[in-house]
């Protein structure tokens, strides 16, 4: 046990040692890929969370930002959801930009549900994008006419009511659509609708409506395949299209903040409300309230990271599967037959895996403190390969100055031969 441990912990900083996995079993290479993906996952985490506190410190005008609308606007927070009265846009609306808008920072604030509906609005554009059309005229042309359109639908900051007129409207389309599985759905909702609550039912005849007149247009929009929602009209139009750049959007269950520190250092995080007391926002409680909603959306960000980190796993084991092929052609050029084999450069390589990534992870949590989580997140990867590199390179130089020693030492000891033999012959 005490051999395997010195083996294990200690391969990465001995060449000696790490040869020593030409004798070794497979299961070490298991184990030590296994411990880089944790060592993984822990170093994208904390560098990731940790430095976030000391980032808020030092964003001043960012706090300051804060400070300046947190009396202003009723902000309530009761059962783990926000509530304001009213919405506050200061990228469209010129008298929020002027009141709310605060060292170059822009807000949101719009605690409708968040599974409230948007009143979307489908088009068709022509391929050359010459030319828009609504759905409804496009529904009416010819099957070669409608090749020459892509249908997309346009987000609104709307909010869609279902109404009983509305929801009769819909229910009278699919009654008449012709499509006999449609038809079978409504009729299977209308017998259910006993109990469903009519919020329930109304939002099911619609979402059946949605995806029968849009014939399949909404899932490439809406990740669930079911209808548009008003809060995919921010992350469309705002968080995803650009507007991403000190700013803060409050939605009723979660926040996202885009903030620069003092120092110039780009940082963005996300917030939820479900695990904070209840209350109301002030300029006094603003540096908590957006601590506490970072901490309370943790273990959602541990989700999100390890989920990353399973689609990390082949890149993570190409490493070592590479560099050994890169050790096996290095020794093939040293002409060291012990080692050139491909199975015994990859058990080496594998034993480096967790120390190495041990490593990566101390480096990007370090990291952490001084450089945008943009940049940041893309590191696990590439500071993995080059620790890994670099321990490879270390491992064949190695090997070459032993290689010359040995040579060395061969000529040395042949001279030392040659010497003796010519003595005897002249002593003859």
């Amino acid at each position: 046990m005490k051999s395997w441990l010195r083996f294990f912990g200690l391969s990465f900083f001995s060449d000696k040692i790490a040869k020593e996995a030409r004798n070794r079993g497979v299961l070490n290479c298991v184990l030590g890929f296994v411990l880089a993906l944790v060592f993984t996952f822990c170093g994208v985490l904390a560098a990731n969370c940790v430095p976030f506190y000391t980032h808020y410190k030092n964003a001043s005008g960012f706090k300051d930002f804060i400070y300046g609308f947190a009396d202003e606007i009723a902000l309530t927070l009761k059962d783990g959801r926000i509530s304001s009265q009213g919405i506050i846009d200061t990228f469209t609306n010129e008298e929020d930009a002027a009141k709310y808008g605060k060292n170059g920072y822009n807000l949101v604030i719009d605690t409708r549900a968040s599974t409230a509906l948007d009143d979307f609005e489908a088009y068709c554009l022509s391929k050359d994008g010459k030319e828009e059309i609504s759905y409804g005229q496009y529904l009416g042309l010819t099957d070669e006419e409608k090749s020459g359109y892509d249908c997309k639908i346009r987000y609104t900051d709307r909010e869609l009511k279902l109404t009983g007129e509305l929801v009769a409207g819909y229910e009278s389309y699919l009654k008449a659509s012709g499509d006999e599985d449609v038809v079978k759905q409504l009729a299977q909702l209308t017998e259910d609708r006993a109990n469903l609550s009519a919020e329930e039912y109304d939002r099911r005849v619609y979402t059946l409506y949605v995806s029968t007149y849009y014939k399949g247009l909404i899932t490439d929009y809406e990740r669930a395949g079911n209808v548009p929602l008003l809060r995919s009209y921010y992350y469309r139009n705002y968080i995803y299209g650009g507007k991403n750049e000190k700013c803060l959007y409050v939605f009723d269950d979660v926040l996202f903040g885009f903030f620069e520190t003092d120092g110039g250092i780009a940082v963005t995080f996300y917030g939820s409300f479900d695990k904070m007391s209840d209350g109301i926002l002030t300029a006094d409680g603003a540096d908590g309230f957006v601590k506490d909603a970072f901490a309370s959306s943790l273990s959602l960000s541990a989700s999100v990271y390890l989920m990353n980190i399973f689609r990390f796993i082949p890149f993570i084991a190409a490493i070592p599967l590479i560099l050994a092929l890169i050790a096996k052609f290095g020794f093939i050029l040293l002409k060291d037959d012990k080692y050139k084999k491909y199975t015994t450069c990859l058990k080496i390589e594998f034993s480096y895996l967790a120390v190495g990534a041990l490593i990566s992870a101390l480096v990007m949590f370090i990291c952490g403190f001084f450089i945008s989580s943009g940049i940041l997140n893309n590191l696990p990867l590439i500071m993995l390969a080059a620790v890994m590199l670099v321990r490879t390179a270390v491992l064949l130089v190695g090997a070459y100055m032993q290689g010359k020693r040995n040579k060395s030492v061969k000529t040395s000891e042949g001279g030392t031969e040659d010497n003796e033999q010519k003595d005897g012959i002249t002593g003859e």
